[in-house]
């Protein structure tokens, strides 16, 4: 029997509470998950009874997810000094964010340097801004450099890959395109050891609209070849996190992936 990665949810799973982030960690909690992602829009970071909350929470495998894009615009905001004030009240600080393909890869690293000397842990999520296969091929190229390029400054930052938005519609890939793209940004992060995140759901359509959402396995994902391509290459997975916007689906597709670490 193999160790599968720590499983969770993010507090999309409480959409009918108004996506409330304490109601969604008690659900975690009941439902024996093992990780937890947080979005902190502005409203959470204004809510100081909240904050209190996620502050005793620290101990559980905590992730932040952050509003916008990782970009110049970002730094300096009053939201973004709102995010780090909280963040500097934590042991393990940490944000994710999203990629943005329309800025250069130069002001990317500036960016990252000077983030890193907060002592915040970034996790980068790949992101279409453009539709398109060509400006998809584009937006990951410039995405698996950015790692490279910070890496070789000694400004290290982690990687989110949120894999059914490389088998959305209007991203362009074939299912086929997809999955090598998947495993290509699977083995770029483990060959070199870096710790990635996952984030997953599943759906009966390529326009993945909330509503057809279903557990994975069920939908037209290509679940079963890329749980078989991690268990032969074993990356390391820091966790899995389900971004669904209901309580059953998450439990489900726990049981779906155990099923290949049984």
């Amino acid at each position: 029997m193999s160790v599968h990665p720590p499983i969770g949810v993010a507090n999309s799973v409480s959409a009918n509470h108004k996506f409330d982030p304490l109601d969604a960690i008690k659900y975690a909690h009941q439902s024996n998950f093992e990780a937890i992602q947080i979005y902190l829009n502005k409203d959470v970071l204004a809510d100081s009874k909240t904050l209190d909350k996620l502050r005793k929470e620290d101990q559980t495998r905590m992730f932040y997810h952050a509003e916008g894009l990782y970009n110049d615009a970002f730094w300096g905001t009053a939201y973004q000094k709102s995010l780090f004030e909280f963040l500097g009240t934590l042991e393990n600080p940490n944000f994710i964010t999203h990629f943005d393909e329309t800025s250069s890869i130069d002001s990317l690293i500036k960016l990252t340097e000077t983030v890193s000397k907060e002592n915040v842990r970034i996790y980068l999520e790949n992101y279409f801004s453009l539709e398109g296969k060509e400006n998809a091929e584009k937006n990951l190229k410039k995405f698996l450099a950015l790692f490279t390029l910070s890496s070789n400054f000694g400004n290290p930052i982690y990687p989110v890959l949120d894999l059914p938005r490389l088998f959305k519609k209007e991203v362009g890939f074939t299912i086929q395109e997809g999955i090598e793209w998947t495993f290509q940004m699977v083995n770029f992060f483990g060959n070199r050891r870096i710790p990635m995140l996952l984030h997953l759901i599943d759906a009966t359509s390529e326009e993945q609209q909330r509503s057809s959402f279903c557990t994975l396995g069920e939908g037209y994902m290509p679940y079963n070849e890329i749980f078989n391509f991690l268990q032969k290459t074993r990356p390391n997975i820091e966790a899995i996190i389900f971004e669904f916007e209901d309580k059953v689906n998450p439990l489900n597709s726990r049981d779906f992936i155990l099923s290949y670490y049984g």
